[in-house]
């Protein structure tokens, strides 16, 4: 018999590839919705955080739970209504199953969650981070502490926890680099603030791999950096990118006042970002397909 995996966040774009590939894999995929999607190639569930309301039938019989939902940090301004939906929409999602699991019959060995890097806070630093640092201070990281928090509470009801500290996804269609491709496509890309800003990224294929292998090892639980081996500044990502697409880049930085008046308080996601250590999920034996970024775009871009 197949081995059963619910998805949250299965309908968006790492989601879908993730859904994909563990079909591929031979698990039997089943997704966690707000919607009854009877076009999905997945048996989907309804669930509601806002109303704490969840079909248990989802959880009974699935032996994994990878928990990828939650509301895009970079999607809109940060107005205190979006700063709760982005709290909420990860905390009360969490929390919701962990309260159903908790009052039933179930089979679920391990729960792999999503975070972030933004762990660390949004900083400019020398400093290259490791799992056991101590969270930031600033808005993105007090939301992954909390968020990793309720996280490891399935521990206690005797479910294996890994936390994945997602960066910066490059992928096809969907995720960041699609925006980010935009203005270079149109000869108007250019680096961002100082251009210094490291990006902590990692490419779709290597973060799927990763999280199969969170399902796989039962050595794995706690947090993991999830990006590249080697992160790059905003100038050389951007350099990188020109070059892929065959676009120059001749206008100068965009100063990162401009980028504060355009994205609001989100700005921090484009001008800061710091070096992160991927040596912990490198020691449990995982491979990157993709550790270098040139390649990585050359993969996604041509």
């Amino acid at each position: 018999m197949s081995l059963k995996v619910l998805v949250t966040g299965g309908t968006g774009a790492v989601g879908k590839e993730l859904c994909a590939y563990l079909t591929d894999q031979n698990f039997e995929v089943s997704i966690l919705s707000r919607s009854k999607n009877e076009n999905s190639n997945y048996k989907s569930y309804l669930w509601d955080y806002k109303h704490s309301l969840i079909d248990k039938k989802a959880l009974k019989n699935c032996d994994y739970i990878v928990h990828l939902v939650g509301a895009g940090i970079a999607d809109s301004r940060w107005t205190p209504e979006r700063k709760r939906e982005i709290l909420d929409s990860r905390i009360k999602t969490t929390s919701l199953i962990l309260k159903a699991l908790s009052g039933m019959n179930h089979k679920v060995k391990a729960i792999i969650s999503a975070s972030a890097v933004g762990y660390y806070g949004q900083i400019n630093s020398d400093k290259t981070f490791v799992e056991n640092d101590a969270p930031g201070t600033d808005f993105v990281a007090k939301v992954c502490k909390k968020w990793e928090e309720e996280s490891r509470k399935f521990e206690a009801i005797g479910i294996r926890s890994v936390q994945l500290r997602i960066g910066i996804v490059l992928m096809k269609k969907g995720g960041a680099l699609e925006k980010m491709a935009q203005p270079f496509k149109y000869n108007v890309g250019a680096i961002l603030a100082s251009g210094k800003q490291i990006i902590p990224w990692i490419h779709i294929e290597d973060l799927i791999k990763m999280i199969h292998q969170g399902i796989q090892s039962t050595e794995m639980r706690g947090p993991y950096n999830a990006c590249s081996p080697q992160p790059v500044d905003n100038s050389t990502f951007s350099k990188l990118l020109a070059k892929t697409l065959g676009k120059p880049i001749w206008l100068p930085n965009i100063p990162g006042f401009v980028l504060k008046i355009i994205l609001g308080k989100r700005s921090v996601l484009a001008t800061r970002g710091s070096r992160v250590s991927s040596e912990k999920i490198s020691d449990t034996g995982f491979k990157f397909s993709y550790p270098e970024l040139e390649p990585a775009l050359s993969d996604l871009l041509n």
